[in-house]
């Protein structure tokens, strides 16, 4: 069958790409963005000016449903839905959302606590005064019109605003590709910039930040913290970011000599119940045990109460509520904005600078009010054209009395006059249409009085239209004008002295001490006590490996087989008596990653091992082979299958970490660690191989790194040979117990005979003639408090 002649054949990514291409126009242009001349969006754009022109519900007018307003907007404008109308409509008439609202509503119209407005059948709106400013000059052929949606009546292209409506309330959108969020401005400040832009056209970005807007100034108030360098960056980008602080205050309770902290004002966009409920969430957590209470004791004003314990640091509690609250939020700006182009009825996305802003403004103006005073002289010029047949025929106002008495109708008395005067049909039309009490002495000479006003109006209006430096003036003292009738003062603070608040984890954490639990299959808790290790819950087939003394104050470090040490509050690990939660849940483990050292800064901890270093000179006979520059602060020691060992500081890894930790040796190739035990470079190590060679050799001889290394060579390996294992020891009684493929068991002791130490990086010596070691018993390293060591069964290494 053949296909229909009315039938193409087209590519589909083509059509596809066009049609998206159109959407995505679609949406740009007549959705999302603001015209840089009005700042508004169509949908807000419809809304006032049906509110205007077909409701008249100007600032005088009394309020109408929103009902009516929306059925109004989406009959003849805007065919989008109601619910997306009236939105718009209530974030227009939201006074803290809008810097300076453009409806006035009547009924719940939402709140700050993020409550949202009544149905429109319920609530009423008009228009604002300063909404008045963008729509007074639209009957004067200002602005241009297009046909709206179904092409039955038109609608403006942009409405004449008189006040820079898009910085003094910025604007917010998502297109598509393409998004803006404009911050609002003081109108103060904006119309001062506008004059001396007027002024000095040359005038710099720099100027204008410098003396004029100093910044956003954002209907919720607040705190820039930005420096002047930063605003000037972000207006000269036309992107950048603006943090925002709230402001609070130290207040006495009367009565009880406590004192509670005041918060005034909120960053904009802000949800205030969503806040004070994100505050009371820490307190209740514990994680400001500074604050008993979080109360809103607001009404028409901001007033957050957070209760404080007595002697408790106030700016504890604000350092911590900037960082983990909204109390303290970036606005993210983009200025971009449509832009008009040589088709009136057609504009294009632009991201732009502060002064390109202004300018655009200001050149609309002078186009507006060019459009305006043509107007004007032209609704002037009908009117005098018209007196001036008066004029005439009062000059000889008997003969046209006459000829209009002998004449048969009105059509033959337009024709005599213009057959005896110098008239022209519109003026012998004006002059039928006069009442006979017109032609009263007085009368005539109120005309005439008329007349010649209008005359010296006209021609000022066409000096006016000659002189661009005229109309600039106009334009200057109009601009002053609204700055007269709707100036205030400035919400947001600027340039004021802010405390800046020292932020310590540690005034947040209540000091208690723990005890730190870590399995070998890498989960882990903490407890406040303990019978014995046997009692300690886990896994099935996994098994207790460290158990440490801490504090929740302090932090405890995993060292793990890929050379990486994460550091976390000790706060932070789960307190349970269950089986605790993975390590890998704070940190991003690679695959295969397993924990092979643990260490926690608890005093104690630290303690022990430089306690051990002392007895260890004392006791162990290693002659000259010991260093006499041994340190006793406590240290990583760290041995990889290739036989690469490491001795580092400790103290590097004390401070949390991110999840990604740090590393703490260099690793070529495929290599991993197999152990990592604290020392202070006076123990000795006992090593083993897979293939059987054991060997010991003093801690202090492997190099010690103040950063990351691939490190020295521990023990010299034969091919296919790599180490299974080794422990440190600081007596010649301890050692490393291994096991053979034959189910034997080996200790590689530190004693004068099979295995005294001898120099790092030989080959040992053979633990086994036939066979190979398949692994290594080391018993779970536990450390206890001081208080209940007498009690404690000493284990057989102490790590």
């Amino acid at each position: 069958m053949s296909a229909s002649p009315d039938i193409q054949e087209v590519a589909l990514h083509e059509t596809a790409q066009q049609r998206y291409l159109s959407y995505a126009m679609s949406v740009i242009t007549s959705r999302a963005l603001p015209d840089v001349r009005d700042g508004l969006k169509p949908v807000q754009r419809r809304i006032m000016y049906a509110m205007f022109n077909n409701l008249r519900l100007t600032h005088q007018a009394k309020h109408r449903k929103s009902a009516a307003v929306v059925g109004e907007v989406m009959a003849k404008y805007h065919p989008h839905g109601d619910q997306s109308i009236y939105d718009a409509m209530v974030r227009q008439a939201q006074s803290f959302s809008m810097r300076y609202p453009l409806v006035h509503g009547q009924g719940n119209f939402g709140s700050l606590d993020g409550d949202s407005a009544a149905a429109m059948r319920y609530t009423e709106a008009r228009l604002t005064e300063v909404a008045g400013e963008l729509l007074d000059e639209i009957k004067s052929q200002t602005v241009p019109f297009r046909p709206n949606y179904d092409g039955t009546i038109f609608e403006p292209v942009v409405l004449p605003a008189q006040l820079p409506n898009l910085l003094i309330n910025g604007a917010t959108g998502i297109a598509v590709g393409m998004a803006t969020n404009i911050p609002p401005h003081n109108l103060t400040e904006v119309v001062d910039a506008l004059i001396a832009l007027i002024d000095k056209p040359t005038l710099e970005i720099e100027d204008i930040v410098g003396d004029y807007i100093k910044g956003p100034d954002f209907p919720t108030g607040g705190v820039l913290l930005e420096d002047f360098d930063d605003v000037l960056d972000t207006y000269t980008r036309g992107s950048g970011t603006f943090t925002m602080r709230s402001e609070w205050k130290l207040e006495d309770v009367e009565g009880s000599g406590a004192k509670q902290i005041v918060i005034t004002s909120i960053p904009y966009t802000i949800n205030k119940a969503s806040l004070v409920e994100k505050i009371a969430d820490h307190v209740i957590k514990g994680k400001l045990p500074q604050l008993v209470d979080v109360r809103d004791e607001s009404t028409d004003d901001i007033r957050i109460v957070l209760e404080l314990k007595k002697g408790a640091d106030h700016n504890a509690v604000m350092a911590y509520l900037f960082k983990y609250s909204p109390l303290q939020h970036r606005f993210h700006v983009n200025m971009t904005c449509l832009i008009p182009t040589d088709n009136e009825h057609i504009c294009t996305p632009s991201k732009l600078d502060l002064k390109q802003m202004l300018q655009h403004f200001l050149d609309f103006r002078m186009e507006v009010v060019t459009k305006r005073t043509e107007y004007e002289l032209a609704q002037l010029e009908r009117e005098i054209h018209k007196l001036e047949g008066f004029e005439i025929i009062f000059n000889d106002l008997d003969r046209a009395l006459e000829l209009i008495r002998a004449s048969n109708g009105k059509a033959d008395a337009a024709s005599k006059l213009m057959g005896e005067f110098d008239l022209d049909e519109v003026q012998t039309d004006a002059i039928l249409e006069t009442r006979l009490y017109r032609l009263a002495k007085l009368e005539i000479e109120a005309i005439r009085e008329e007349l010649e006003i209008k005359r010296g109006r006209a021609d000022k209006l066409r000096a006016l239209l000659e002189s661009d430096s005229k109309l600039w003036t106009l334009i200057k003292r109009e601009l002053r004008s609204i700055k007269s009738a709707y100036a205030d003062i400035r919400r947001t603070q600027i340039d004021v002295s802010v405390n800046e608040l020292e932020f310590s984890e540690e005034n947040y954490i209540i000091d208690e001490e723990a005890i730190v639990i870590v399995t070998r299959g890498g989960w882990f808790k903490r407890q406040k006590s303990y019978n014995d290790i046997g009692s300690i819950r886990v896994r099935d087939n996994d098994e207790v490996r460290w158990v440490m003394p801490a504090t929740t104050r302090g932090t405890v470090i995993f060292f793990t087989t890929h050379g990486s040490a994460y550091t976390l509050r000790v706060n932070d690990v789960p307190a349970t008596s269950g089986h605790g939660e993975p390590v890998q849940r704070h940190f991003d483990f690679a695959d295969g990653e397993k924990i092979v050292g643990v260490l926690t800064t608890h005093p104690q901890v630290l303690a022990r091992y430089q306690t051990e270093v002392e007895e260890a000179q004392q006791t162990l006979d290693v002659g000259a082979q010991q260093n006499d520059d041994v340190e006793v602060d406590v240290q990583m020691l760290t041995v990889t299958e290739l036989g690469q060992s490491v001795r580092l500081s400790a103290e590097t890894f004390f401070e949390p970490s991110n999840k990604k930790g740090r590393a703490y040796i260099r690793l070529v190739g495929d290599d991993t660690v197999v152990n990592a035990e604290p020392c202070s470079g006076a123990e000795i190590v006992a090593l083993a191989t897979r293939e059987g060679r054991g060997m010991t050799f003093m801690a202090s001889d492997v190099s010690h790194y103040k950063g990351v290394a691939k490190g020295v060579r521990a023990v010299t390996l034969d091919k296919g040979d790599t180490v299974l294992d080794f422990t440190l020891v600081n007596d010649e009684h301890s050692g490393l117990e291994v096991e053979t493929n034959r189910g034997s068991h080996q200790v590689i002791r530190a004693s004068l005979s099979k295995f005294a130490p001898a120099s790092r990086g030989n080959r040992g010596r053979w633990v086994i003639q036939r066979g190979h070691l398949i692994r290594s018993h080391r018993p779970p390293v536990e450390i206890r408090f001081v208080e209940e060591e007498e009690d404690a069964v000493e284990p057989e290494h102490q790590a």
